[in-house]
């Protein structure tokens, strides 16, 4: 995985260095990010952020830059959750002067056995699963992470949740959500979702 910089906010341009190419992460490309950001950039300043198969942390630490209250990063892989602990620490240390760190969070789970342990309320969830495993079958996460978000209330009345997925995957959004933009780059779909109940 190659390195990546920060691209808006108060942390613009600061580099987060080089992740080991043998974890099984896929890096959000540095043009989804601008454009995820983009979209993003009337809910960002105060909002409570939830990352979602954080890995390197590159869209987590992208909400901080831009002004998010709280931060909690969630990954299952204890390099990743170390990296992210790292990253926080060196902007700490770095920017402590001109930059008030707003609150984060680095948690260690598997999110494929549910999110019952997150005892929160976010506004805005982002997810970057992979879309494959170890040997290279697909994977699906989307329907999974709308039921769940749902059943344990994890998104707050019409917060968004936005999906990083292959575009061959398929989903229905459940009652009481709306699906109301989608963005295509080459294989990879954002979708946005609405909790509007």
């Amino acid at each position: 995985m190659k390195g990546s910089s920060i691209i808006g906010g108060e942390l613009r341009r600061q580099r987060m260095g080089t992740v080991p190419k043998g974890l099984n992460t896929r890096p959000i490309l540095a043009r989804i990010k601008k454009s995820l950001f983009d979209i993003l950039k009337a809910r960002i300043e105060g909002s409570r952020f939830l990352d979602l198969f954080a890995g390197s942390g590159s869209v987590g630490l992208e909400a901080l830059s831009r002004g998010s209250a709280k931060v909690v990063f969630v990954d299952s892989n204890s390099y990743c959750a170390r990296w992210i602990e790292t990253s926080l620490s060196k902007i700490a240390q770095h920017n402590s002067a001109v930059f008030k760190l707003g609150e984060t969070k680095v948690m260690r789970h598997d999110i494929r056995g549910g999110l019952g342990w997150l005892h929160e309320e976010f506004d805005l969830i982002f997810s970057g699963a992979p879309y494959k495993d170890e040997k290279g079958h697909p994977l699906a996460f989307v329907q999974f992470l709308l039921e769940t978000i749902q059943k344990h209330s994890l998104l707050a009345k019409d917060g968004w949740f936005i999906a990083q997925h292959s575009v061959r995957e398929t989903f229905k959004a459940p009652e009481g959500w709306d699906f109301f933009r989608q963005e295509r780059y080459g294989d990879t779909y954002l979708s946005f979702f609405r909790h509007v109940q």
